[in-house]
């Protein structure tokens, strides 16, 4: 008799327990988990390294404020090492082993098209800092794939406008012969009729170039009244220090691949003078009172200066507010995978993030307009504001 109700007496509390479980809130769980796979190291470290440390200080004043509804918000790091293969490793293993609940990263535009098959198999929202527009289009192919980060076309349309207002005609394209150069070339392509300015000269490079000067040569023969300069990592800096042999006096434009530390300490006395497109972040102390980045930079800013001990670059500005998107979907949701890529979709209208004013829609996954990029002009300390900008 007695272990007959001994076996009762459990019966019940199993049965209890299980009841508890199922009359659980949706999405309740002890840790909310997010993942991130960003390129720390490889030729994109550069851009990885500071995005790594904006997404883990977007984590830390989450938990700092207590959490999602109590929860811990747990951080997943993979490193995408700044290749396609490692990326989709990374993926895989964020979704299958982690199971996160979102994803931000990675780094570069190539390693984002290779994870794009992943995540939409597995239906996982990822939120890529990256340029180029093929990640995110066509939208009905890339559901589950946000960029919040400046697209090549925003960058090519801000180049073009500073073309016009310093009478240029005839442009050069010099670019890096991977995913973000050839989508900075095409856009040049497609926009380039509309600005009433002609594409004279288009010359690339590969990644591991050390010597641009014949590329440089065969600009200036063909008269352009400027270059724009599309792309990433040690080559770029070198197209200033060639151009400087080579007693170039033809202006060199840069995208906004360029707007970052680690290719302004590179580049040196080079690129002084010389007009690059970036971030108002990056000069938030010229933007305007009214600006709406002013103060959510001037934020930014400050914390990531007191944590890191560096002032952050737009990249990082970039993952910062695409954790904090993935942060605010799972407080309004329930935190289920499709409710997270639902919210960022139907509910990001006005969002003020570090990099701009963000509306996503069910036919922009990008959600940014020109005003996130500002022309800036390379000085001695780094970069000002461009004057027509102030």
């Amino acid at each position: 008799m007695r272990s007959a109700n001994y076996l009762r007496t459990y019966m019940l509390a199993v049965a209890a327990a299980a009841i508890a479980v199922v009359a659980q809130p949706a999405g309740a769980q002890q840790t909310y988990k997010i993942g991130a796979m960003l390129d720390v190291t490889g030729g994109a470290s550069f851009l990885g390294k500071p995005e790594h440390n904006a997404v883990m200080l977007a984590v830390e004043e989450a938990n700092q404020a207590g959490g999602i509804r109590g929860s811990k918000v747990e951080l997943v790091f993979e490193d995408s090492k700044s290749t396609e293969t490692d990326t989709v490793l990374a993926a895989r293993k964020l979704i299958n082993q982690a199971k996160v609940l979102a994803i931000v990263g990675p780094s570069r535009t190539g390693g984002a098209m290779a994870a794009v098959p992943i995540v939409t198999e597995a239906e996982v929202a990822m939120l890529c800092p990256v340029s180029g527009v093929g990640v995110i289009e066509p939208v009905a192919e890339r559901k589950w794939v946000f960029r919040p980060g400046q697209g090549g076309d925003l960058s090519v349309a801000k180049v073009l406008d500073y073309a016009r207002r310093a009478g240029w005609k005839k442009l050069g394209i010099l670019y890096s012969a991977d995913a973000y150069g050839e989508d900075g070339r095409d856009n040049m392509r497609k926009l380039v009729k509309s600005a009433g300015v002609s594409l004279d000269r288009e010359e690339s490079f590969p990644a591991n170039s050390t010597d641009l000067k014949p590329q440089l040569a065969k600009l200036k023969s063909a008269g352009v009244d400027a270059i724009f300069m599309h792309g990433l990592g040690a080559p770029s800096a070198i197209v200033y220090k060639n151009a400087r042999e080579l007693e170039l006096a033809t202006p060199i434009i840069s995208g906004h691949g360029q707007a970052n530390s680690a290719f302004r300490n590179a580049v040196g006395d080079a690129v002084i003078g010389q007009p690059i497109v970036g971030a108002p972040v990056l000069v938030w102390s010229e933007l305007p009172g009214s600006h709406p980045q002013k103060k959510v930079s001037e934020s930014f800013v400050t914390k990531y200066k007191a944590k890191f001990g560096i002032a952050p670059d737009m990249f990082a500005g970039v993952a910062y507010d695409s954790a904090n998107m993935v942060l605010q979907a799972i407080r309004e949701t329930s935190g289920e995978r499709a409710q997270i890529r639902d919210w960022l979709e139907n509910k990001v209208n006005n969002y003020v993030g570090v990099t701009g004013v963000f509306n996503f829609t069910s036919q922009d996954h990008g959600g940014l307009k020109s005003d996130a990029l500002v022309m800036m002009i390379a000085d001695k300390d780094g970069w000002r504001l461009a004057d027509y900008e102030k």
